[in-house]
């Protein structure tokens, strides 16, 4: 069970974090975002599933799948009023062979929830327990409001 509130504490929400980025990266994010349409029929189905959920995201400025993945969790955020917390300062640990993460700037959880790449999901319900996880990009489905489906349904 992880303390939801200190985590909110800690992170911006998928707009605060498009905000902080450079504006080239803010560019591409948003130009995919305005571009990107969600699959209805999925989005109505998670409003039911997601509705006492929090999503924590690890992304960072410099992963191209980060930039795929928060145009989604932006309208994701918006459509459905999803809490999406972000921790987007990720960065890798490439001197240190027992860690992936370098820890600061990272926050601790990238190491302690065993994060292999990112984007990093975690799912977590109103308590506090993480009840699913995502890493990278969807290996199931074709879009990853489909993912987020699959895998929080089949928890």
């Amino acid at each position: 069970m992880v303390d939801l509130n200190d985590i909110r504490s800690r992170t911006t929400n998928v707009q605060g974090y498009i905000d902080e980025l450079r504006e080239k990266d803010k560019g591409i994010i948003l130009e995919a975002y305005n571009e990107y349409k969600l699959d209805i029929a999925v989005v109505d189905k998670l409003r039911d599933i997601l509705k006492d959920m929090t999503v924590v995201v690890f992304s960072a400025a410099w992963c191209g799948d980060c930039k795929r993945a928060m145009p989604v969790m932006l309208h994701l955020e918006e459509q459905l009023g999803l809490e999406v917390m972000v921790f987007s300062k990720i960065k890798t640990a490439p001197l240190n062979p027992d860690l992936q993460w370098a820890v600061p700037p990272s926050p601790p959880e990238v190491n302690e929830w065993g994060a292999t790449a990112i984007p990093y999901f975690a799912f977590f319900d109103s308590d506090g327990n993480k009840v699913a996880t995502i890493t990278e990009k969807p290996t199931v489905k074709d879009t990853l409001e489909a993912e987020i489906l699959h895998v929080v349904k089949n928890k």
